[in-house]
């Protein structure tokens, strides 16, 4: 019957597993074999899981086909590669995609990874990313989509529709409450209660499952000292019982390991396999050291669950039934003609576009290439420019020197490093005090570095390490110290200076920004992040990106997000500053330097005529009018925010819950319509349910709001 594909998937699923003994039950819960003779028999060991550079480690035919023919009942193998921001094509990193606030790029650019995917064999990608970060220290922060659970949300369930469109599985993680680590640290455990994980990380991940993401991963922390990767209570009765998950779960690498080694809550690692296998983490990964073959010893003297067993196998089984693995387990070399195309390049391009930031222009921007003269472009990220992690810098990559080259050319373009990432040279300095010297107008183009997984450490004594990027968090958000030095050299200059940083993170840089005349922000860029500068720079496109996170004035005033309750920033006495000292914090004020949706343009834009009404199937239909004032075209993202006046359990002061991108040329004027539900209304209640929250309710659009009762 599991030969037959005109069955379904669940039904050759359940014949398949009735076929199979117990070794070969628990191999399908490994996704590699250890090096053992079964491995070396099949050419396999540690090549089922891939990099995240074009075709690295790409799936061998032969490999498949001794699964298929030296194995008793044929059964495929699943190759998983990573996918967070591309693989052929390379795109920004998602904490700027989010700002891009444009669902239909993300759908692109998933469609494009998956097809990546299963050209090259790999039939499960390790993506999306769909935690939401609370702490900016956090190396990871980049990863994720935004603050705000509802827009991490939207935008992953935007990136699962276009992988899965490819018959690829899509990975949603890390599940839970990852991204709210105790000191922004990596792996630390997460203080929350279950409300705020309902009212906060939840939402996402229930978004894809509805979706119908085909797997999940468990995150590395803890909760109320339980690790994830032994959560009965999120990953069972949570994930499958009450949101209906029936997909596979993965662990994270090494996660199950960890429950050992790390967590100390399991003995050995048989009991760490057991724990997991308990709490439904159905594979294991890189490498089989819970779900080893200790673990099927254990198993055969009965002191493992053979029906959790089965239950894994089922659901692992269903799914490369649902993949077409056992009808074509192979890539696809006819794909491979559409990767890397003009409209993947384009894609990125415009991507990009829509991803940089402009926070700071005294008028200086956009700039006449006709007029500007010599640029000097100094910094670290100046010829290397930050991409972000999780993905591979390639030769098709513009850096942000070679796209202000290609514009002006090379006589009119001068050029020095300044510094490493964290220290610099007295030779590295004098050569770009030298270079500034000479230009009329200096980019400072300065920031993180990363490279496609922070694991990977390294570096040497003049600071050449990664600096954001997973274990690499932050105890600071000022600069680092040959940045700052260089940054104050070229201070003393008084020229014409925009500060161009690409980093992985939000930083504090008050002081900095008000010496410059601009400054711009990249999350991370992808391959074509040069060219997409320029033609910002320029004036070719007008900027429309804005902010997914919160700017904090200084690590002290973490936590900064903006969604926060109404007690959280120390309303009862005034916030204090130089000028007036006292208040909650005696020297400065705890609200944001840059807020959640902050975002300059080179336009002028007018919203007016706000209003909301409950139609008569319980909706609420909003509608705004929004003029292009100003010279240049725009596409704007128009952001709704709902705040709740009163609430039984504490609100917030703000929800965002809805948004839509209006193309808006020179003079042109608008009305955008946008649709709530009453699940835009709820909370979670006394009891830990979800429930609407009747009364009045202020809907709030750029500097305007209007009251509604529901």
């Amino acid at each position: 019957m599991y030969k037959n594909p005109n069955l379904s998937p669940e039904e050759r699923a359940k014949d398949l597993l009735s076929k199979m003994t117990l070794d070969e039950k628990i191999d399908q819960m490994c996704l590699t074999f250890k090096n053992d003779e079964k491995a070396e028999e099949l050419g396999e060991n540690d090549v089922m899981w891939n990099y995240c550079g074009e075709h690295a480690n790409t799936p061998k035919k032969k490999t498949v086909e001794a699964f298929l023919n030296k194995t008793r009942l044929g059964i495929p193998p699943i190759y998983t590669g990573e996918g967070l921001h591309g693989i052929d094509t390379k795109y920004p990193q998602c904490a700027g995609i989010g700002g891009s606030f444009n669902r239909e790029l993300v759908y692109k650019m998933g469609y494009d990874i998956g097809m990546c995917a299963r050209a090259a064999g790999f039939m499960q990608v390790l993506a999306p990313v769909v935690d939401v970060p609370r702490d900016p220290r956090w190396g990871r922060l980049q990863e994720s989509y935004g603050e705000d659970p509802y827009l991490v949300g939207e935008m992953g369930v935007q990136y699962v529709k276009g992988v899965q469109k490819n018959n690829v599985a899509a990975t949603c993680k890390h599940l839970l409450a990852y991204g709210a680590n105790e000191g922004g640290l990596n792996c630390a455990p997460s203080h929350v209660g279950e409300r705020e994980v309902r009212e906060i990380y939840l939402e996402p991940f229930k978004k894809c499952i509805d979706e119908g993401v085909m797997a999940m991963m468990p995150s590395y922390n803890e909760i109320d000292g339980v690790p994830m990767h032994a959560n009965k209570k999120y990953m069972r009765e949570i994930l499958r019982d009450e949101l209906g998950f029936n997909g596979v779960t993965v662990a994270d690498w090494a996660g199950i390991q960890f429950l050992h080694k790390m967590h100390q809550i399991a003995t050995t690692w048989t009991e760490a396999g057991k724990l997991a296998l308990e709490a439904g983490v159905d594979i294991e990964l890189p490498l089989p050291e819970g779900y080893d073959d200790r673990f099927k010893e254990a198993a055969k003297r009965g002191e493992v669950d053979l029906e959790l067993i089965d239950q894994a196998v089922l659901r692992i089984l269903t799914m490369k039934f649902r993949l077409g693995l056992f009808e074509n387990p192979y890539g696809n070399p006819e794909l491979k003609e559409k990767l890397h195309s003009k409209e993947t390049v384009e894609l990125s391009r415009l991507m990009d576009e829509q991803s940089i930031l402009l926070l700071k222009n005294d008028g200086i921007l956009p700039l006449d290439e006709k007029k500007v003269g010599k640029v000097a472009i100094i910094g670290n990220n100046a010829k290397d420019s930050f991409m972000g992690d999780y993905v591979v810098r390639s030769e098709y990559c513009v850096d942000f020197y070679t796209g202000i080259k290609n514009r002006l050319g090379e006589d009119n373009v001068l050029y020095a490093k300044g510094t490493n990432p964290i220290f610099t040279t007295d030779q590295l300095i004098e050569e770009a005090v030298s270079q500034a010297e000479k230009a009329d107008t200096v980019f400072l183009v300065l920031g993180d570095n990363a490279t496609a997984y922070g694991g990977a450490g390294g570096g040497d004594a003049i600071g050449n390490q990664l600096t954001c990027s997973e274990g690499y968090d932050a105890h600071s958000l000022n600069l680092l110290p040959g940045q700052q030095r260089l940054f104050d050299e070229i201070i003393k200059l008084n020229k014409p200076i925009i500060l161009v940083m690409y980093a992985g993170r939000p930083h504090t840089l008050i002081k900095e920004v008000e010496k410059v005349n601009g400054f711009m922000f990249s999350f991370g860029g992808g391959e074509q992040s040069g060219n997409a500068f320029a033609n910002l720079i320029f004036g070719d496109k007008t900027p429309s990106a804005k902010l997914t996170f919160s700017f904090p004035k200084d690590v002290g005033t973490i936590p900064c997000y903006y969604n926060y309750k109404p007690s959280a920033r120390g309303c009862i006495s005034k916030h204090g500053s130089m000028e007036q000292p006292g208040g909650a914090y005696v020297l400065c004020g705890p609200e944001p330097w840059y807020p959640f949706g902050y975002g300059l343009s080179y336009t002028k834009l007018e919203y007016s005529n706000l209003n909301a009404k409950v139609t008569d199937d319980k909706r609420v239909k909003v509608t705004v009018d929004v003029l292009n004032k100003g010279e240049y075209e725009i596409d704007e993202s128009v952001l709704l925010f709902v705040k709740m006046m009163y609430c039984p359990v504490t609100p917030f002061v703000k929800k965002f819950r809805q948004f839509t991108k209006v193309n808006l040329k020179q003079g042109e004027k608008k009305t955008v319509e946008l649709i709530l539900t009453e699940a835009d209304f709820t909370y979670i209640d006394h009891n830990i349910k979800t429930a609407v929250n009747r009364g009045e309710h202020k809907i709030l659009i750029d500097k305007l709001e209007c009251s509604i009762v529901i």
